[in-house]
């Protein structure tokens, strides 16, 4: 089983950016999209944004993902 403390990242529904989901200094899990400026709180919350995230453009640097 996979540690809550993985990062995990999502392939938005047009494949052109990625939800990464991560715990937050709170240690609460937060997510980012990479297609668009939305960032929130939760696993499902992330994965659910994925799912549907048709906007490119970003706010995330290129190198993030490195």
């Amino acid at each position: 089983m996979a540690s809550l403390l993985e990062s995990r990242f999502y392939l938005t529904a047009d494949c052109g950016g990625r939800v990464e989901t991560s715990n937050g200094p709170d240690g609460h899990r937060v997510w980012a999209c990479s297609s668009c400026e939305m960032t929130g709180q939760g696993e499902d919350n992330g994965r659910t944004h994925a799912a549907g995230c048709t906007t490119t453009g970003g706010n995330l640097p290129h190198d993030h993902w490195s």
